[in-house]
């Protein structure tokens, strides 16, 4: 078995377990994507394309809806609603792109934040704040 495939079985493995242990939507909905592999999430924001009946490039709670049921995802109704209303940070009654994949994103490590603010100190010659 290459490395690559284990790290992706070790992945899915990880992602179940996590599930059962979790009772955050939002966790459950990313941890069920990662469930099906590395490339889950990625899979899933393809899905939203799929998921946009009116192709406005936003999903209402019903599209959202029947794309989680489509995609074979075991997320209750008010899991599914509690989700919706929680990436719809403007209240608009409506979700974009970029709110979707923001929320599916994990946060990240203070291990990875620090790494990044070092990089961009290195690269911020002025001291300006702005790396040009």
């Amino acid at each position: 078995m290459n490395e690559s495939v284990f790290c992706d079985e070790e992945l899915k493995q990880r992602a179940l377990k996590a599930i059962q242990q979790t009772n955050d939507p939002i966790e459950k909905l990313r941890l069920q994507c990662l469930a099906r592999g590395s490339a889950g999430i990625k899979q899933f924001a393809r899905a939203f394309l799929i998921m946009d009946d009116n192709e406005n490039k936003q999903l209402d709670l019903d599209e959202f809806t029947k794309g989680v049921r489509n995609f074979g995802l075991e997320i209750s109704d008010d899991d599914i609603k509690t989700i919706f209303t929680t990436i719809d940070k403007n209240l608009t009654g409506t979700i974009d792109f970029d709110e979707f994949l923001r929320s599916l994103r994990p946060p990240m490590s203070e291990a990875r934040v620090k790494l990044i603010e070092l990089a961009f100190n290195k690269l911020d010659k002025t001291g300006d704040g702005k790396v040009s």
